[in-house]
């Protein structure tokens, strides 16, 4: 906002309610949250410093004139101290604001340098505190909002989740004895058992409170993982192959603090040999565009890539694309667009890990049909693949249209109409009229129509 707007709306603000007569009430409503960086229990180190992030949600939908928002005040516990210069970032909704900083006495003010007007505001505010000397249980913020004439906005910010992380979830923080944890105890190394180059590591918990978590390392290596005060097991995945050496620190604060390691476990990781689980739930479909591929990931966490094979018999399949694995990535799939002759078709897909290993490949066949199949089918047959006949539109080549089967008695008499979703290329049909009774045995007159044209012909119900 420039030096004009801030101006008029300073002058509009003082012509209406003068400092003196401002009504200071609640209608402006927040709540908010303080947590230590690099530890969601709110805990940190006596006679050390911390860098907190302050999370307050505001709402001014029933703000009046007055109720600007230009600083917030954080009043600290008695023993904490704060620097302006390490008041490092202020956002609001999710964008950079300048701001100037000051402190006076243990009240630390952020004064904006523009007002908060928007309806709704998350401001975020980091900023270190040097902590006392002593330890402290409910080490509690207070925190306020103030207008532009520097008068108090309702009441206290009132505590709550207000940044959508499991974490401390108030102002109230905990100052913690400054001196080392013991040394865990429990370690127990285990390789994977079923030819993974997995490792699996136990603990037992510490029984020193405040104890904030565990660094594990590997070798010489920098820590490979940092784990919560509740977290007692850890797997580490594709190992490499070879003798490696595994130790562990509980720590304290945000990691500032850490124990003695634990004496190595020393254990000898093979080659992986295991074959991942293959894909689940994959699926193929007949489209306009030719044939969606659908699978989900295997549940083989060192799966590196998919690889899907197509062809007319399980011996002739060969690659036709490869999928590299992404993070979080649930559900993989493709369309295969290329034009593909009458007859029965093979795809399958394969997950493959680090080390190669191929999993069993999940199969789908596809027939692409110029006449019913099966015919004759079994309604009460428990095999999918012989209870329904599946029309194709195929029958009729080169057309555009609504795809539509209607299947008739020997007498006449339409029994079953089935229509096609846009773009669907086959549609079959389970033995049942329209009121989803089975029909009898005998036999049926088909008509598939697509567009303006059509092909009749019979089919056979064998019950």
């Amino acid at each position: 906002m420039n030096k004009l707007k801030i101006t008029i709306l300073t002058a509009f603000i003082f012509l209406t309610l003068s400092s003196k007569m401002i009504d200071v009430h609640a209608a402006v409503t927040s709540i908010g949250e303080i947590n230590v960086e690099g530890n969601n229990q709110g805990k940190m180190l006596a006679s050390s410093k911390a860098t907190l992030i302050a999370t307050i949600i505001i709402d001014r939908s029933l703000a009046e004139p007055g109720e600007e928002i230009k600083t917030i005040e954080f009043i600290m516990p008695t023993g904490f101290s704060a620097d302006p210069s390490e008041v490092t970032e202020v956002v609001l909704n999710a964008k950079d604001s300048d701001f100037t900083p000051k402190v006076s006495g243990n009240s630390l003010r952020i004064e904006l340098a523009e007002l908060i007007l928007d309806v709704n505001t998350v401001a975020e505010i980091v900023f270190k505190v040097s902590t006392p000397s002593v330890t402290m249980k409910n080490a509690r913020f207070l925190v306020r909002l103030r207008n532009f004439f520097d008068e108090a906005i309702g009441d206290f910010v009132r505590p709550g989740p207000a940044d959508g992380k499991p974490n401390n979830d108030s102002f109230t923080l905990t100052v913690i004895p400054n001196i080392p944890p013991p040394a865990p105890t429990g370690l127990n190394v285990k390789v994977d058992p079923t030819g993974e180059n997995d490792v699996f590591i136990t603990w037992q918990k510490s029984t020193d409170p405040d104890v904030s978590g565990y660094f594990i390392y590997r070798d010489n290596n920098p820590r490979i993982n940092v784990v919560g005060i509740d977290t007692t097991t850890f797997r580490e995945i594709n190992v490499p192959p070879g003798t490696h050496a595994y130790t562990i620190e509980a720590y304290k604060g945000s990691g500032q603090l850490v124990s003695p390691k634990t004496e190595a476990q020393t254990i000898n990781v093979s080659e992986d040999r295991k074959a991942p689980e293959s894909p689940l739930n994959f699926t193929i479909k007949l489209i306009g565009g030719g044939v969606e591929l659908k699978w989900q990931a295997s549940p083989t966490v060192d799966v590196v890539k998919y690889i899907v094979s197509f062809g007319k018999s399980m011996g002739s399949l060969e690659l036709i694309r490869e999928f590299e694995t992404e993070v979080g990535r649930e559900e993989y799939g493709f369309t295969d667009r290329r034009q593909l002759e009458i007859g029965r078709f093979i795809y399958s897909v394969e997950a493959v890990d680090e080390a190669q290993n191929r999993s069993e490949p999940a199969i789908q066949e596809l027939r692409l049909l110029d006449k019913p199949y099966p015919n004759p089918f079994t309604p009460l047959s428990s095999d999918p693949k012989f209870n329904r006949v599946t029309f194709s539109t195929r029958g009729l080549s080169n057309v555009k249209g609504e795809f539509t089967v209607k299947v008739y008695n020997i007498d006449g008499i339409l029994v079953k109409e089935l229509i096609a979703p846009l773009g669907e290329r086959e549609l079959t049909w389970d033995g049942k009229d329209d009121d989803e009774k089975l029909v009898e045995s005998g036999v049926y007159i088909y008509q598939i129509q697509v567009g303006e044209e059509f092909s009749t012909g019979t089919v056979i119900v064998a019950k």
